[in-house]
């Protein structure tokens, strides 16, 4: 798998702009699970959340209260065992109360070894599994794709 990578885009509306004091225990969180991945087994790279901010403010999004996140991990098992234990795995289970019902997506897709997906190539590949559902091209944990070279 070393001539492939794994990237990964998710996105969630806020209930509230994350100032709000009801998105405190969100927006607390946020940095010290950026750092945990960073940290993480299998992690290869993220931009800088200034950067995603940035980027969705350009792209005339709203980042106070779209929660925009991009990786790219060595395998899909690297990026599960971090989005699925410890503190983002608690982080998870409290989707519901910070986050508008339905509004979560969330993609994966191959790209070679080195490439650094940029925030409209993920936000594309989030509508692509949107309106077409898991695909070699955007896939899903639930419906996953093998690395091409596999």
């Amino acid at each position: 798998m070393g001539a492939f990578h794994l990237a990964q885009a998710n996105i969630s509306t806020g209930r509230w702009a994350f100032d709000h004091w009801r998105m405190r225990g969100f927006a607390s969180r946020v940095d010290a699970i950026n750092d945990l991945a960073v940290e993480a087994p299998g992690f290869v790279w993220r931009p800088t959340s200034e950067r995603m901010m940035n980027d969705l403010l350009r792209l005339g999004r709203d980042p106070m209260r779209e929660a925009y996140n991009l990786s790219v991990w060595e395998s899909v098992e690297s990026l599960w065992a971090f989005a699925f234990g410890g503190v983002h795995l608690e982080a998870v289970k409290r989707t519901e109360q910070w986050f508008e019902p339905g509004s979560a997506l969330d993609v994966m897709w191959w790209i070679p070894a080195g490439h650094r997906p940029t925030t409209e190539e993920g936000l594309a590949k989030l509508e692509l599994v949107h309106a077409e559902g898991p695909t070699p091209e955007g896939f899903t944990f639930r419906r996953r794709f093998p690395c091409p070279s596999s």
